[in-house]
């Protein structure tokens, strides 16, 4: 195998597919990247078992060949050379040389048949998304997924592409993110309902960071595997087995209270009033709305912070505790200029005109206002204060 290659198209490629490859792999070729020559260039390849992607970048082949090499040596010694030509040649022993200008590495690889193949999936099956309207959707509910529930179904998120609806829903047991858009789409032949996993969805946003408007991501859904084709990047994964929960019954159908909040002032806020938010409590925040302003207000042995936002509102005073990240991780993605919480704060056996109520065990509710052309809901759970 021998190829040359742009510095620059070299990095840009390892850095797109290197983030699959696990920090601490249970098998030592996992930690290798496949390089691959083929007559439209090179194809770099990652896979961790249960996702894997593969790169192509243009590069000027001298002699077709294979080789693995490990991934973080392999993009750091990319990085650090000059902007020219990389020239790699395959030697005896699986060692790999690689010049640039005056520089010269040598480094040890491991034969291509040691590395797991790759998944061959149906793209007659896939669909074509709008790239910058699926990142969105996808930005707004992988911060939810769970990183420590056992439950292995909560590792993802639930995707369900039926007709031309796509709805994405994500939950960590706290709070649960759901967004539905309908799409000028052609409809897949059989709807979709799959669970994907979480690291699967954090490389899609990763593809896709650059596209703009009018480029689309073809997706699909063969076998147990799901896939994503971006700009002739093939990302494939495994999709999650068990049962998502039923969603459907944590978001309230109806509300008491709603109010329209500013998003950046309300996530400074929380910003600034979690700095004194007790961790053993789960950074929890208190929220207090009475006449004409909203109250927030957090404790630790090391003092107090509060802050207040002027409102329009002139219900009964209400008083319910959140977990600050999770505001402040909704208010980040959200994407409008305002928000709006909505509350069921009368417990029962209260009447909604008491004078002063907590929220108790009822969930909130925020939603970007205006709403959008999609459905986002994001649903989270109260902290006892």
């Amino acid at each position: 195998m021998q190829f040359e290659i742009g510095k620059n198209d070299l990095v840009r490629e390892l850095q797109l597919v290197t983030g699959v490859v696990e920090k601490r792999a249970t098998l030592p070729i996992l930690s290798n990247l496949l390089l691959e020559t083929r007559a439209s260039g090179l194809e770099i390849g990652a896979s961790d078992l249960e996702v894997t992607i593969r790169a192509q970048a243009p590069a000027t082949v001298t002699q077709a060949g294979s080789i693995t090499l490990p991934a973080s040596k392999l993009h750091e010694i990319a990085r650090s050379l000059p902007d020219e030509t990389v020239k790699f040649k395959l030697l005896e022993r699986n060692q790999v040389e690689i010049r640039c200008g005056r520089t010269k590495y040598k480094i040890s690889g491991q034969d291509r048949d040691d590395f797991p193949s790759f998944p061959e999936v149906d793209r007659g099956k896939g669909v074509a998304l709008p790239a910058k309207f699926l990142r969105q959707m996808i930005e707004r509910v992988v911060f939810a997924i769970t990183t420590e529930d056992p439950r292995y179904s909560l590792n993802g998120a639930l995707l369900m592409l039926e007709n031309r609806t796509l709805t994405l829903v994500a939950t960590d047991g706290h709070r649960l993110a759901v967004i539905t858009r309908t799409f000028d789409i052609k409809a897949p032949a059989e709807a979709i309902k799959v669970i994907v996993p979480r690291k699967a969805l954090a490389e899609v946003l990763k593809m896709t960071g650059d596209m703009n408007d009018d480029q689309q991501v073809i997706f699909g859904h063969s076998g147990n595997h799901v896939f994503f084709e971006i700009e002739g990047h093939k990302l494939t994964s495994n999709v999650l087995e068990g049962s998502f929960p039923r969603y459907e019954n944590v978001l309230p159908k109806s509300c008491d209270t709603s109010l329209t909040l500013p998003t950046a002032d309300l996530m400074n806020a929380v910003r600034r009033v979690s700095l004194l938010a007790s961790e053993r409590f789960g950074r929890a925040v208190q929220l207090s709305l009475s006449a004409g302003k909203l109250d927030l207000y957090s404790r630790t042995e090391m003092g107090e912070a509060e802050e207040s936002l002027a409102i329009a509102y002139d219900g009964p005073e209400i008083k319910i505790g959140f977990n600050a990240r999770y505001l402040i991780d909704f208010l980040n993605v959200v994407g409008s200029s305002d928000v709006a919480l909505e509350l069921n704060p009368c417990r029962e056996g209260e009447k909604a005109d008491d004078t002063k109520v907590e929220a108790g065990d009822k969930p909130g509710q925020l939603r970007p206002d205006p709403q959008g052309d999609g459905n986002y809901r994001y649903v989270v759970m109260p902290m006892h204060l």
